[in-house]
């Protein structure tokens, strides 16, 4: 079986009760795999970075595996860039959608997507264009600047560090795994700051050497990181520094370039 999440967030917790840690959340649109259940709970596999955890069922709709491949079958998902509204048709009230949130079927002359049995019609325009993918890094980044650090979060409402790349890389149809940890695995070194280009990503570890922080790379030597809340800070060989506290904040391991610009 599987399932899709129909509400705007759901919480992905370590264990199956509500006090658990929340190590994750699915966006609305996104899909998984059922692995067990437990009472009103699913552990999940998820279908965008196979990430697993245990979701509330009261968040999602559940359907089979022949479902699974309609859903994605007809017409091309398309991912929100900006937090936007949408009405269900069966309901009265609109509900309150996330960037990376996603859109199946989605007709940009109507406003309408659907989501298995249900239809619905955005009140603005979720997707974002821009001339050149720098642009459209740069100011999906800038979106989130202010939004609170929340451990596992995914939504500007309260995001992590490795939570806000992915959900950014997830806008421009890439995909990277959910910790810091992971996605230092990817792409091709860069061994100089002067080399870096806007979408590469810096990756800091501890006193142990352990990955516990990454951020993206911004023009002008500046980088965009959650940590505290989402803030855009000088970087330099060294690692960030944070004018604010004229200090060093984390320390530089390694940089990573995923996308070809």
């Amino acid at each position: 079986m599987f399932g899709v999440v129909n509400q705007s967030l759901a919480a992905l917790r370590k264990e199956p009760f509500k006090r658990s840690e929340m190590v994750s959340q699915l966006l609305f649109g996104e899909t998984f795999e059922i692995i067990e259940k437990h009472r009103e709970w699913l552990r999940i596999r998820q279908s965008f970075d196979d990430y697993e955890g245990w979701i509330d069922t009261k968040l999602c709709k559940l359907f089979d595996a022949e479902q699974m491949g309609l859903l994605t079958l007809d017409g091309i998902s398309n991912v929100a860039t900006r937090l936007f509204n949408a009405k269900p048709k069966s309901s009265d009230y609109p509900i309150r959608l996330c960037p990376g949130s996603t859109l199946y079927n989605f007709n940009s002359d109507t406003g309408t997507f659907s989501l298995l049995d249900e239809a619905y019609k955005t009140f603005n325009v979720p997707i974002e264009t821009y001339d050149n993918l720098s642009d459209n890094l740069i100011n999906m980044a800038e979106s989130f600047v202010n939004s609170p650090y929340l451990w596992g979060g995914r939504s500007p409402y309260g995001i992590d560090c490795s939570g806000l790349i992915q959900v950014i890389f997830k806008m421009i149809g890439e995909k990277l795994p959910r910790d810091a940890s992971q996605q230092v695995t990817r792409g091709e070194t860069v061994n100089f700051m002067n080399l870096t280009q806007v979408g590469d990503l810096a990756f800091f570890d501890d006193e142990e050497g352990n990955i516990v922080h990454v951020g993206m790379i911004l023009p002008e030597n500046r980088i965009v990181h959650s940590s505290g809340f989402v803030k855009i800070d000088r970087i330099d060989q060294q690692g960030i520094y944070n004018i604010e506290t004229i200090r060093y904040s984390h320390k530089l391991r390694v940089i990573k370039r995923i996308l070809s610009i």
